[in-house]
């Protein structure tokens, strides 16, 4: 396992993320996680971020890709990233525009070009 003591950041694998603030690189990883990730906790020494699916669906929402977090985790992280932290943030994000809610002739139509997708949202009605 590398460890990377000059960085700031501590990735769980329950998505929960400790920002360092006495780092000097807290303000450029604070930057990074404040795009994809919802501040909890702010006391004097450390700050917990919280990756959720939600905040994962907003910074899609403004383009924001996947390998952009992961990356930028990485490089902020004291440690490797949790594979399962990785796997979930690629999974939510890749699910961003699968499906689209659209108005036509006064109703709202759900599409998707993915056949079984629709298929699948079909049985649960």
């Amino acid at each position: 396992m590398q460890y990377n003591p000059q960085n700031p950041l501590i990735v769980q694998g329950d998505k929960t993320v400790l920002l360092e603030v006495n780092n000097s690189l807290y303000q450029e990883a604070r930057d990074h996680l404040a795009r994809f990730a919802e501040l909890e906790k702010s006391p004097e020494y450390i700050h917990t971020y919280r990756i959720s699916p939600l905040s994962l669906w907003n910074a899609a929402s403004t383009g924001l890709a996947a390998d952009v977090i992961v990356a930028g985790l990485a490089r902020y992280s004291k440690y490797p990233l949790p594979g399962n932290v990785e796997v979930d943030i690629r999974e939510y994000v890749g699910r961003y525009g699968r499906v689209r809610l659209i108005r036509q002739e006064g109703d709202l139509l759900l599409t998707s070009a993915d056949m079984a997708l629709i298929l699948e949202l079909q049985r649960h009605k």
